[in-house]
């Protein structure tokens, strides 16, 4: 996707990055009014950019305005239209830049009163789905998954650790495990209450096929999991949000989380252990795969630092 860089930056160095601007053959346009930004004092800047050039117009800002008063804002661009330049415009590619992905990553998983509602809300869809018949089951379980926003707080550690950035790996754990144990407890409460209303609930629970495949890592749950892990990771690094629930359905993490609540509120303690052991592979490949895939990224494709 093309972007759109809005820059207020001090006008002794607005003209050294005008000039590397005009150079830079991925830079569709610039449109500059000096003095046109109060806050901060400065000159104003709206630069249209290929997604290939967003780093080096980043890097570029980062270096010339270190040690100043500015401000960067990026934003998608639908489409470009120039004649003289449209094959570079259609050959393009699909990244998010780390700043686009560190935010939409907080935005979604910052532990805020409505990510908790949304993953208790997960956690009691699921505890219903393990008491279903199996049609129900399935519609409880996949709708779970596209509740509760369990990845994107574990997604933030892999991009914490390679960017070293302490805030978001603290952030990712904040809210994971805070999201994590609202889940479990509400799955477990909702159980509870459910078994209240019939005595049957403990044995078609314990019953549960899914239930006994969640408390096993067979090869092709590994392989499953390993694909669903990468294919989480990806998204983000090229800035396709809007499937990410793929991935979360396959990875089980809610399931696996749910009922380790419920197997806790009925002492079911080796269950627990199984399922946690499924839960914690799950995670474990989210930040080994998201390490690597991250790293090899910033290798590759980005080059830079975060400009926050």
């Amino acid at each position: 996707m093309h972007r759109t860089i809005e820059l207020a930056i001090e006008h002794d160095k607005s003209a050294i990055i005008q000039q590397a601007l005009i150079r830079n053959p991925y830079v569709i346009g610039v449109t500059i009014v000096k003095d046109g930004s109060l806050k901060p004092r400065g000159d104003y800047m709206h630069i249209h950019v290929l997604n290939r050039g967003i780093d080096d117009v980043l890097r570029l800002v980062s270096e010339q305005a270190s040690g100043t008063s500015y401000y960067v804002v990026t934003s998608e661009v639908a489409s470009i239209n120039h004649k003289e330049k449209q094959a570079e415009i259609d050959s393009d590619y699909d990244e998010a830049i780390w700043e686009e992905m560190e935010t939409g990553l907080r935005h979604n998983g910052q532990l805020t009163v409505n990510y908790l509602l949304l993953m208790a809300i997960g956690g009691a869809i699921t505890a219903v789905g393990f008491l279903s018949e199996i049609h129900t089951q399935l519609i409880a379980f996949i709708a779970a998954s596209v509740i509760a926003p369990g990845l994107e707080p574990l997604a933030k550690l892999p991009l914490g650790l390679v960017l070293r950035n302490n805030a978001v790996i603290w952030e990712g754990l904040k809210s994971s495990l805070a999201g994590y144990s609202a889940l479990i407890l509400t799955g477990g409460i909702t159980f509870y209450l459910m078994t209240l209303y019939s005595l049957d609930m403990k044995h078609k629970f314990l019953s549960s096929e899914f239930l006994h495949g969640l408390q096993q890592i067979r090869l092709q749950d590994a392989i499953l999991s390993v694909g669903a892990a990468m294919a989480s990771i990806i998204m983000y690094l090229s800035y396709r949000r809007n499937v990410i629930a793929g991935p979360l359905i396959a990875l089980v993490l809610i399931p696996a989380a749910t009922a380790i609540g419920m197997c806790m509120f009925i002492g079911e303690w080796t269950a627990c252990g199984h399922l946690f052991k499924r839960f914690g592979f799950d995670t474990l490949l989210i930040i080994v795969i998201g390490i690597i895939l991250i790293y090899l990224k910033q290798l590759i494709v980005h080059k830079r630092k975060p400009m926050r």
